[in-house]
């Protein structure tokens, strides 16, 4: 018998659309040995993520990186991209030349997977550095092209807002703005305002926050420590800061903040983004992190990926709730759909992410009965597209979206457009999902849960579903013939509804 011997570093690249960087971690101890980052990306001006035109830097670099990880014996790496505004094209030929030339295949990530990743991140050193879990924390993440406004009550996650406001995006805004006023920055403060006073309205009465800031090196390096993660800033030292940064050149700002020319329009937005949430939020502390989305990725690779898989389930609670579903029948349904999926483990072969997948797509199938009743399901496919859900990739929102649009009358079919024009890969799953819940949603057509409890049994080609209920079937029974078609031509299976009194 061989002795596998398992390599005591790993590596992680990640690539940003301002600078890509290496991290070698000690496995064993789970601490990081090193960290080699490269110079500053050019961004772009339409999109941020500029990676096609800064290739020849990016693989420079990264061949670089390569002579280190040979020199650490590292020879699993993970790689990963940041998406941020890139569209899924471009990401394919960025991704193709980089494993030509690299011989590395990125993993890309959209913004609210790397969202996710970081919150897990900055609640680990919240939480190790002694913050008090009773006090209602917010936790601002500011981007490059957009930010994030998150909301933990008593140490647990309840909703996010994605703010359409990112530090590179209005330094663009106020280069322009440079031609035709003296003062930029009034305007971009009122710009600011009219892109975070809409949530006002849903924040509700919160007293006593505090406020967490991420991505704004120049607090970091001024406030933390060697070594540290976060760090209290005083309210007055930043509305001190504040007004000197509103005040000077950038010339003043590069001197006094060490910060380069790219990064330096970057700093005044920071600031007025940092200052609005701090006035719309009564805050009374307002610490500053030092976490990196390299900490996200490391904590899920540790193992935090529960803690993930329930920021999404309370984002898709949180829209359900907002739009009006009942919980009974979303709690329903979405417990019939997980006992079927279970069932079925080895004719749908599909694995525990689809799982998740389906959960959350059994709560909010029905959101868009808050528009209209007639053809809701096409309803609840936009809206879910318009608000992707907080720790899930692009595809994996697309494909909560597509089975919410076919869990109920249009079937997944080549003449069917929206299925005809989907990634091959997700295709069939999509069916195999929508199949199930639509099946799980006909057996509470009447929102009334009269199904108390159900036993299923395969037999030959025949799927039997004994529902145990005090009350007459008649409106499942009609609505579980109409919808039951798709699973047939999915699965080869012919469902059948068996009513059983409770005893």
């Amino acid at each position: 018998m061989v002795n596998v011997v398992k390599q005591r570093y790993g590596g992680i690249v990640f690539l940003e659309p301002d600078q890509v960087g290496l991290r070698i971690i000690d496995r064993q101890e789970k601490r990081p040995v090193t960290t080699v980052e490269s110079g500053n990306l050019n961004v772009g001006t339409s999109m941020v993520a500029n990676y096609a035109e800064n290739m020849d830097a990016i693989v420079d670099n990264l061949i670089g990186f390569q002579r280190v990880l040979k020199e650490y014996q590292v020879d699993e790496v993970e790689f990963y991209g940041a998406l941020e505004d890139l569209d899924e094209v471009t990401a394919r030929y960025v991704a193709d030349q980089l494993s030509v030339r690299c011989g590395l295949e990125v993993n890309w990530l959209s913004d609210n997977q790397l969202i996710a990743r970081t919150l897990v991140a900055i609640k680990d050193q919240h939480k190790r550095q002694g913050i008090k879990e009773g006090a209602d924390t917010f936790v601002l993440l500011v981007g490059l092209s957009t930010s994030t406004l998150a909301y933990f009550k008593k140490g647990v996650f309840e909703t996010s807002w994605n703010i359409d406001l990112g530090k590179a995006k209005i330094s663009q805004l106020a280069e322009n703005l440079r031609q035709t006023t003296a003062t930029p920055s009034d305007i971009i403060f009122d710009y600011i305002s009219s892109k975070v006073e809409y949530l006002v309205g849903e924040l509700g009465d919160v007293e006593n926050a505090t406020l967490i800031v991420q991505g704004v090196s120049v607090l970091a390096d001024a406030y933390l420590e060697r070594g540290q993660f976060l760090g209290e800033v005083a309210l007055d030292d930043f509305d001190t800061s504040y007004r000197r940064i509103t005040d000077s050149t950038d010339q003043y700002v590069i001197n006094h903040y060490q910060v380069d020319e790219q990064s330096v329009g970057w700093v005044l937005p920071s600031f007025l983004i940092i200052s609005q949430t701090l006035r719309l939020l009564h805050a009374k502390q307002l610490y500053v992190t030092g976490v990196t989305p390299f900490e996200g990725l490391i904590a899920v690779r540790e193992g935090q990926e529960s803690q993930i898989s329930q920021m999404i389930r309370t984002s898709a609670d949180n829209i359900a709730r907002r739009y009006g579903v009942k919980l009974a029948h979303r709690a329903f349904v979405t417990k019939v759909t997980l006992e079927l999926f279970d069932a079925l483990a080895p004719i749908h072969r599909l694995d525990e992410h689809y799982r998740l997948l389906v959960e959350i797509a059994s709560k909010v199938d029905d959101i868009g009965n808050f528009i209209s009743p007639q053809g809701h399901y096409r309803h609840s496919a936009y809206i879910l597209e318009a608000n992707p859900l907080i720790g899930l990739s692009d595809q994996d929102n697309r494909v909560i979206a597509e089975v919410s649009r076919y869990h109920s009358s249009e079937s997944p079919d080549v003449d069917e457009h929206h299925y005809r024009n989907m990634d091959d890969e997700i295709q069939l799953p999509v069916a195999k999902l929508a199949a199930i819940l639509r099946v799980a949603d006909s057996l509470d057509d009447s929102r009334q849960q009269k199904i108390s409890k159900l036993e299923l049994a395969l037999e030959g080609n025949r799927l039997l579903i004994y529902a145990h209920a005090s009350d007459d079937l008649v409106l499942e029974k009609w609505a579980f013939q109409r919808k039951n078609k798709l699973f047939t031509d999915v699965y080869g299976l012919q469902p059948e509804l068996i009513a059983k009194g409770d005893n």
